[in-house]
């Protein structure tokens, strides 16, 4: 190991060095604290042993230059004193010393305290070794995960762009509006509103089992599945041979047949609510699927949950679900949502509710969907008081005109 040796005295100096050089270590000599700190500065030197008294800068001096200055390394710093003292010794521990020896000193106790210092350098060492190598590790895990955001930023993306755009919330008679707020960046929930032919529009609001990726690739999966143009394909639908077109199934007969498509091998499932308005009827029919129930607001202003709930999808393949007709006229308006809506916590770790719920929507009734909806979101938001959002948060309000 390479030593700074510091005493102003040239025999003790002398002394001490060829005591260091038999113990094979690499000696280098400074016959004052200026010498010593010019030679720290300049060389790669990581133990000192210094003489306590010399003139100039003393070595309790040195050792608080050592310690105010970053080498890149840590500098074990053996003071050399004739002093005893208690208050002597607490002087030097704060000024940065590791370690003391008193004078005289001899032999062995000068290879005792070195041997002390090298293996405590040693463990800085392997220290600093282990903390440069989490450090490469830290950056590397940094940038993958920036990679990995900026992949969910723009999956985010893409699926807010399967949501209806505005231009398509208007058919029929009838207006819409949606919000989705995902507990991450993706949601398992999501919802959609179209076309069906000349006198019917269809929607729907899902919700998959789970959170992050997995229910958001399976909800986006299923987003376009649910398309009303997939008509080869779509559980919507149904081509009849005797007319060479295809029909529009019933919100039950799409459920079912979406359900017998779905029987997943792992243990995911979905909830759903989907419903077909026919504007020669007025009337909307519903199939729900082990999802919240559902709200009608009359023209008149008043609530009303529909539907018992029913059993979600994936579930068994052989299974029958709720399905409702209500009728639609104008001004009456409906509002489907997420049990992230009902089951998002506040600070005493109660849920929201479906009362809280109704008892919010009679103060909005009167308003705008698009005003509705941000007034119903704020009082989520005002009731989870900054609680973090456990599941995703989806509305899809719609409105007879």
């Amino acid at each position: 190991m390479k030593i700074l040796l510091v005493d102003d005295d040239p025999l003790a100096l002398k002394i001490h060095s060829r005591l260091l050089h038999r113990q094979g270590h690499e000696v280098l000599e400074a016959s004052g604290g200026e010498i010593a700190w010019q030679l720290v500065c300049e060389h790669d030197i990581s133990f000192v042993v210094s003489d306590w008294i010399m003139p100039g800068l003393p070595g309790v001096d040195l050792c608080r230059k050592i310690r105010a200055t970053d080498f890149g390394h840590y500098v074990y710093v053996i003071l050399c004193t004739a002093k005893d003292r208690k208050s002597d010794l607490i002087e030097g521990m704060d000024a940065g010393a590791d370690d003391f020896l008193v004078k005289p000193i001899s032999p062995e106790e000068l290879r005792v305290r070195v041997r002390a210092g090298e293996r405590v350098l040693s463990l800085q060492r392997g220290l600093a070794d282990k903390n440069r190598e989490l450090s490469r590790i830290n950056t590397r895990l940094q940038s993958a995960q920036k990679l990995i955001e900026n992949d969910l930023e723009a999956a985010a993306w893409m699926q807010q762009r399967l949501l209806p755009p505005p231009a398509a919330l208007k058919a029929h008679g009838l207006k819409c509006e949606g919000r989705l707020q995902p507990s991450g960046y993706v949601a398992g929930d999501i919802f959609n509103f179209f076309v069906m032919n000349e006198r019917q529009v269809g929607f729907y609001l899902l919700d998959v089992s789970g959170h992050g990726v997995p229910a958001a690739m399976l909800s986006v999966t299923l987003s376009m599945m649910l398309t009303p143009d997939a008509a080869h394909s779509s559980p919507l639908s149904r081509y009849n041979p005797a007319s060479g077109e295809f029909e529009v199934l019933l919100p039950e007969e799409a459920i079912c047949e979406l359900n017998r498509r779905f029987q997943a091998k792992d243990d995911r499932y979905l909830t759903m609510i989907y419903g077909i308005y026919d504007s020669s009827t007025s009337l909307v029919r519903l199939a729900q699927a082990g999802h919240p129930g559902p709200v009608k607001i009359s023209s008149a202003g008043e609530l009303q949950i529909l539907g018992t709930g029913g059993m979600p999808i994936g579930i068994w393949e052989e299974i029958d679900f709720d399905c409702f007709d209500t009728s639609f006229i104008s001004g009456d308006k409906l509002l489907l949502y997420s049990d992230g809506v009902t089951e998002c916590m506040n600070l005493g770790g109660q849920p929201f509710g479906e009362a809280r719920l109704l008892d919010g929507l009679r103060s909005l009734t009167t308003l705008p969907l698009a005003d509705m909806l941000q007034g119903l979101l704020s009082q989520i938001e005002s009731w989870r008081s900054g609680v973090d959002v456990k599941d995703d948060i989806s509305l899809l309000a719609i409105e007879a005109c």
